[in-house]
């Protein structure tokens, strides 16, 4: 999978009566790059993930991001991902259990061709978008918003601040349609608020609702195949 062509508009404006929020997709992993589901399996980010993640730093920084409050899954590529972004853009980094990606159950670590040709009803539900649909002893898209949306809503960003939060791809899908009050199933299967590795939405906040915002961009990147951000 590649990225599509980037996004280079402006980002929102935020000023100091409005908060924003940037919410960032970790690097690729080994897994990534195989088609395997990854869900909580603790896998670190490889080679291509690390530079994604380096050339995120660089760009956030150039685009002004100085000390952000940083908040990051306790999963090893998102908290990887957020050591790149802290070490070049400064502020501290929190990790959470709660920001973790989705649990994929019997699913995790299986590639998605195998999962269809074993399991082809629930495949097609899950990846069509069903909210209530779990793999095997995994958690529902509707699970996995609900906390997540629910570390965002404690940390409560005030006007003027910018909070980094780097999650995953279907945590992330989750808390932006939850935002955008877009239907999940809809905005799933048109890939509105997909993230590739190292993707990043920047959006306005007046508390916790959505002023302005710009999705799933990747005008750090550099043209070069990624797997999804699961």
């Amino acid at each position: 999978m590649t990225h599509p062509a980037p996004d280079r508009t402006p980002w929102p404006d935020a000023g100091r009566a409005h908060s924003r929020l940037i919410v960032v997709c970790h690097g690729q992993t080994a897994h990534n790059a195989g088609r395997r589901l990854q869900g909580h399996s603790d896998t670190p980010l490889d080679e291509v993930g690390l530079t994604q993640a380096r050339q995120l730093a660089a760009h956030l920084h150039a685009r002004g991001v100085r000390a952000p409050r940083l908040h990051s899954s306790d999963l090893k590529r998102a908290a990887q991902t957020a050591g790149a972004l802290q070490s070049v853009l400064g502020g501290a980094v929190t990790l959470h259990g709660a920001l973790r990606e989705i649990r994929m159950g019997d699913w995790e670590g299986q590639r998605l061709d195998d999962i269809q040709a074993a399991d082809p009803d629930r495949h097609a539900r899950f990846w069509g978008g069903d909210p209530a649909c779990a793999a095997p002893g995994g958690e529902t898209p509707d699970e996995v918003t609900d906390r997540v949306h629910g570390v965002l809503a404690a940390l409560a960003p005030a006007p003027g601040e910018t909070l980094v939060l780097v999650s995953h791809g279907i945590a992330i899908t989750g808390l932006l349609c939850r935002l955008l009050g877009l239907d999940y199933a809809r905005a799933f299967a048109a890939g509105t608020t997909l993230h590739g590795n190292t993707a990043y939405s920047v959006l306005t906040l007046d508390g916790l609702r959505v002023v302005g915002s710009s999705l799933a961009r990747t005008d750090h990147l550099s043209p070069v195949p990624v797997g999804a951000g699961a």
